[in-house]
């Protein structure tokens, strides 16, 4: 097993998805009797999130939800939120 594969199985052992500094933008539906876990980004109360267009909002939520700060970090999410000013 390569070092990275035996780094990222250790980490998927220890459960470090647990650390997401986003924790508190999770929400839950039920549909069906069965209960679905997201990330409803109006939770993080950012005024950058409403000018994103679509596109980059799949891109942002895809790192909330990710967000360990090991692989993806905050400023990883915090770039996107910026993405208007980089774009000029």
């Amino acid at each position: 097993m390569s070092a990275l594969l035996t780094i990222i199985a250790s980490f998927s052992l220890i459960g470090l998805g647990d650390n997401n500094p986003y924790k508190k933008c999770e929400d839950s539906l039920t549909s069906n009797g069965k209960d679905y876990k997201f990330f409803n980004l109006t939770k993080l109360s950012d005024d950058r999130y409403d000018k994103l267009p679509y596109s980059v909002r799949v891109l942002l939520e895809s790192a909330v939800r990710n967000c360990d700060n090991f692989l993806v970090k905050e400023d990883d999410v915090k770039k996107i939120l910026d993405w208007e000013k980089k774009s000029e």
